[in-house]
């Protein structure tokens, strides 16, 4: 497992909550929910369903979340297995607390009791050690 691999891990695990939070909007559309614009001109169109349209769009990015959730998961099982072989205690935190629980680096280096430059000299010599294992 590489670098990329866990960069992959963080990333979409982000893209997954950017998602989880259009679930949210279109849900909060499909609810009715909403201000009458009259900045627009009165024009007459044809009924469109909202509400069916964004549930749809709703359930398709969920369907989308359980894909990649799954793939996260294979691929947090085999981090987990390699991180488990490293030695130095703090090069494992680091790895899992920033890559593998999506912690910035500022909340990592204070669980770590360290300058947030410090953590990243840290991260620097734990993927190392990962890449190597």
């Amino acid at each position: 497992m590489t670098k990329e691999n866990l960069e992959k891990i963080r990333a979409a695990e982000k893209s997954i909550a950017s998602k989880r939070m259009e679930i949210e909007a279109l849900l909060y559309k499909a609810s009715g929910a909403g201000a009458i614009r009259y900045d627009k001109d009165r024009v007459q169109t044809s009924p469109q369903d909202f509400m069916t349209m964004a549930i749809a769009d709703a359930i398709k990015l969920e369907k989308q979340i359980q894909k990649a959730e799954s793939k996260i998961e294979e691929m947090k099982c085999m981090a987990y297995s390699i991180v488990r072989q490293m030695d130095n205690v703090e090069q494992r935190t680091v790895i899992e607390w920033f890559y593998l629980n999506g912690l910035s680096m500022k909340e990592t280096a204070m669980k770590l009791h360290m300058s947030e430059r410090s953590a990243y000299y840290l991260k620097d010599d734990a993927i190392k050690v990962f890449v190597e294992l």
